[in-house]
């Protein structure tokens, strides 16, 4: 046993951070250990100077919340971490290190008058004698990467991200000890126009150039500390401005790199002014090289050569120049092949291509400022045949830690899991994006708020969310508290929506939950509570301050029961939505004003939450308690968001499953309605259910994608036609994430591990649709992993292994339990590693039931002789034709349709014994 790693604000050895005024540092065990309390002590270090020590403490985690420092610029600060563990002590050492912090950097910004080229190069040769420590401290718009001696100066890409460069440019911090050798050295800034100055955004169709500034800058401050002290090389007027071979590049459009150019000096200027207000140490995660892939060559029936690299990704090609100077090659990126042959259409007017011609040097090239989203690559100009070894696409994704996981022995639901997480990896590229590959690519806020507790349980996505988060709290601040429809807003000040502008709350709360840090909440409790203020005002201008009427909302979006004659939103009234995000966006700020201790603005959005909710209540339904929004939304909504009179909570779910049997056990959601549908079903007692629409493998599921060989998630339910054609409606992404957040039901609800604190309530799903399950969640203490496997119909074995720090709660299925070859009767288990062996009541078999399509059980003589007995209108579905005509039905939908006819709906007393006949039934086959 040891300590496996130390988190700093949840980064590892973080270089150049804006760390804030408070430090929340973790350890983590590499292995679970079964004790109720340890003792720790946290010490950290300046130089040779103790800063900070806690002493020896009682505590039963790792985790050192609100460490208070002093911080000093541009140090490095030792962290060791301590524990006494069952009598062993353990010790680990890491390390942060500070960047400029308020400090001016030595530097100033470096620019040209060459507004028409897309790339330049500064550059400033410069001698040196032995170093102790070299720090690179640069920035630059639209993108740069660094180079000393011909050598890409850290690993990341697409530097420094994207922001309102009006507002804030990030800095980088780079250890470059390594490279600065006694002698002659050269250092190089290479720009190009990125989101800055690149075209960008849907103002007009292809994008906009120049929405934050027309001209490439840096700026760079390279320290050398040696026996002698500090030198500092600074840009100024002594650095050269020359061409670049990057002659053209952009988000859309892709990159021209053209080795056979010649070099020339150009005119520069030296100036103070900064792209936007400030200069600030980078909270953006480093976007960097992950997965690699090897393509297979296809040859297209009109003879065009494709690579296949089997996954849809956001990143680029690298290949193997082999051609001779001065030839050119031409890689053109797709996400779909069509009728054997390579298709594009879907990437609108996105160029989305690479072109290099070559310098005559055999390496490896690749882009620098731009990046794809792609499965196919079509090469043209190629000599002679394409060899698979000498390419292979690169994935790049701002740099988070894969923390969950999930496997059943169901390989198409495996393959399931595996689309989210690569929707998600393809679009955490420094801001959550919508798709990687088409005219479009920005912070979409809708998508990010749904999919906000799935990405957080796949990945650490704590400081990616933090940095986000701020970037919306700095639209807000220009737009007085509402928040835009994507951000960076990209000069597009339209938003204030339901659920899009609800991630200004959103994305920090489940941040928060997630990891138990609180940082994120004091950075945006002032944007969280402005936006919660800004509907207040719409609503009181609209004539109800406690719901939200009547303004213009993005609703349901692509949900399937749409009456909207461009097929882009649901039949969910706009009002129901807005007025029930409205509630919730209020309560999540009194449940963070909570948090952070603040006792009156915890009292007023609590009591407005509370009005809100009882004026949706009299708004929204019937005074006997019927919802006036009987859609799959409206009624999973309502039911997840706990706005139902009490009276009404059984109506609403028979209304939902009637809603889900009349469209043929199959969901009609959208963006809203989507991740919330499975958990109103599984919370309510309609787990086979939702089981039913999670297994559906015909349109619409999240199975159908499966199978027509997505490897990624789809903006539409039908992306891809039954007969294989992408579906021609002018939006059409094959690498969205949003539906994909139905993962956190599969984590919470199919696995069973539902966080709560530092804990854990399990729960699994337990039925004979999965022979196995296994999946494990991030804790704020550490990975908390569960394995159910059904042994027999009665007998199942689970296996758990829990953190220290954290406990977990059983909610299992009644029966005699061994833990570990011992009798058990309890519900709690501390840290450990455990075996359950559980001996069921009653038998999981796989059963019909009361929601089951008729078509499923009809056949079966000895069961239906049965119903008959149970069911009034069964000599109804007899006369014949009639159980071929109603076999998409279930018993449960008839009996409610059939009261048109004189017979009565089931009551609770008939589904019960329906439905023992079922299993029963399915016990004696």
């Amino acid at each position: 046993m040891q300590i496996s790693k130390i988190e700093i604000n949840h980064l590892v050895k973080p270089l150049g951070f804006d760390l804030g005024k408070k430090l929340h540092i973790a350890a983590f065990l590499d292995e679970a250990v079964q004790t109720n309390e340890i003792d720790r002590r946290l010490a950290i270090k300046q130089g040779e100077e103790v800063v900070y020590d806690s002493g020896w403490e009682a505590a039963t985690d790792l985790i050192f919340e609100d460490v208070d420092l002093a911080l000093v610029p541009r140090s490095r600060y030792m962290v060791e971490v301590a524990t006494k563990i069952n009598g062993q002590e353990l010790a680990e050492t890491s390390y942060f290190e500070t960047g400029y912090l308020k400090e001016k950097m030595d530097g100033d910004w470096i620019v040209t008058s060459k507004l028409d080229l897309h790339s330049l190069i500064l550059e400033k040769k410069f001698t040196a004698e032995t170093v102790k420590n070299a720090r690179l401290y640069v920035s630059g718009v639209g993108l740069f990467e660094a180079y000393l001696d011909g050598q890409k100066v850290g690993d990341e890409y697409l530097a420094p991200g994207f922001t309102d460069y009006r507002y804030y440019v990030q800095r980088a911090s780079y250890d470059v000890t390594s490279l600065v050798t006694p002698g002659n050295h050269l250092l190089r800034i290479v720009l190009g126009d990125g989101w800055y100055r690149g075209k960008l955004g849907l103002a007009q169709h292809g994008g906009v150039p120049d929405n934050y500034g027309s001209e490439l800058k840096a700026i760079a401050d390279l320290r050398l500390v040696s026996a002698d002290g500090e030198e500092v090389i600074a840009t100024d007027d002594s650095w050269d401005v020359v061409t670049s071979p990057v002659t053209h590049s952009g988000i859309y459009y892709g990159e021209d790199f053209d080795e056979t150019i010649s070099r020339q000096v150009l005119e520069k200027a030296v100036v103070k002014q900064a792209p936007g207000k400030y200069l600030l140490d980078r909270r953006s995660l480093p976007i960097t090289a992950h997965e690699e892939f090897i393509p297979r060559v296809i040859m297209t029936q009109s003879g065009d050569q494709v690579l296949d690299f089997g996954q849809n990704l956001a990143g680029w090609v690298e290949f193997k120049n082999r051609l001779p100077k001065g030839d050119k090659v031409t890689i053109d990126f797709g996400e779909i092949m069509q009728d054997g042959e390579f298709y594009r259409d879907n990437l609108r007017s996105a160029r989305a291509q690479f072109t290099y011609v070559s310098g005559g040097e055999e390496k490896w090239i690749r882009p620098h400022f731009t990046y794809f989203g792609f499965r196919y690559a079509k090469v043209t100009g190629w000599s002679g045949d394409l060899t698979a070894s000498d390419f292979k696409a690169v994935a790049l994704y701002s740099d988070m830690a894969e923390t969950g996981n999930i496997q059943t022995d169901n390989a198409e639901v495996n393959r399931l899991f595996e689309n989210v997480k690569w929707g998600q990896k393809s679009n955490f590229v420094d801001i959550p994006t919508d798709c990687p590959q088409r005219d479009e690519r920005l912070g979409w806020t809708g998508d990010a708020a749904v999919f906000a507790l799935t990405a957080s349980y796949n990945m650490d996505t704590y400081q990616f969310n933090k940095k986000f988060s701020y970037d919306i709290a700095v639209e807000q601040s220009r737009l007085a508290g509402k928040v835009p429809l994507y951000v960076p807003s990209v000069g597009n000040d339209d938003g204030g929506k339901a659920v899009w502008s609800d991630a200004a709350t959103i994305v920090p709360w489940v941040s928060y939950q997630r990891s138990g840090d609180k940082a994120i909440l004091r950075q945006n409790i002032g944007a969280m509570m402005s936006w919660v203020d800004w509907v207040h005002d719409r609503a009181l201008a609209n004539g109800n301050e406690h719901l939200w009427l009547g303004d213009d909302q993005l609703g349901d979006w692509l949900a399937l029961d749409t009456e909207d004659i461009m097929k882009l939103k649901g039949k969910t009234p706009d009002d129901l939505i807005a007025s029930a995000y409205y509630y919730y966006s209020a309560k999540i700020v009194s449940q963070a004003a909570e948090v952070l201790g603040m006792k009156h603005e915890y009292q007023y959005y609590r009591q407005l939450s509370r009005l809100i909710k009882e004026a949706f209540i009299k708004h929204f339904y019937t005074p006997d308690g019927l919802a006036i929004a009987n859609t799959q939304t409206g009624l999973a909504l309502c039911l997840e968001f706990g706005l139902y009179p009490a009276a009404a909570k059984k109506g609403l779910v028979n209304s939902l499953v009637t809603k889900i049997e009349g469209n043929r056990n199959h969901l009609d959601t959208g963006f809203v309605g989507t991740p919330l549908l499975l958990p109103a079903l599984t919370h309510n007692g309609q787990e086979q259910l939702a089981l039913r629409l999670f297994l559906n493998t015909d349109f619409p599921s999240w199975l159908y994608e499966v199978k027509k060989g997505a490897t990624t998630i789809w903006e539409r339910w039908n992306s891809v036609e039954e007969d294989g054609h992408i579906a021609k409606n002018g939006m059409n992404s094959l690498n969205h994430y949003s539906s994909g957040a139905v993962m956190a039901w599969a984590y919470e609800d199919l696995v069973g591990l539902t966080q709560a604190g530092k804990n854990v309530i399990f729960k699994p799903l337990i039925s004979s649709k999965f022979k196995e399950v296994a999946g494990q969640v991030m804790l704020p203490t550490g990975l908390v992993k569960a394995s159910v496997k059904l042994e027999k119909a009665d007998q199942v074995t689970i296996l758990l292994e829990i953190p220290l720090g954290s406990q977990v709660k059983l909610d299992l299925p009644a029966g005699q339990m061994t833990v570990n070859g011992q009798a058990f009767g309890g519900k709690l288990l501390k840290s450990g590693s455990y075996m359950l062996q559980l001996q069921l009541e009653a038998p999981i078999v796989e059963a019909c039931d009361v929601h089951t399509p008729l078509k499923e059980f009809a056949s079966h003589a000895a069961l239906t002789e049965k119903l008959s007995k149970l069911v009034p209108f069964w000599g109804f579905l007899t006369i014949p034709g009639n159980l071929d005509h109603f076999g998409q039905y279930s018993l449960f939908q008839l009996s409610r349709e059939m009261r048109g006819i004189g017979f009565k709906p089931f009551e609770d007393k008939d589904i019960e014994s329906i439905n023992q006949v079922f299993k029963e039934y399915a016990l004696g086959e």
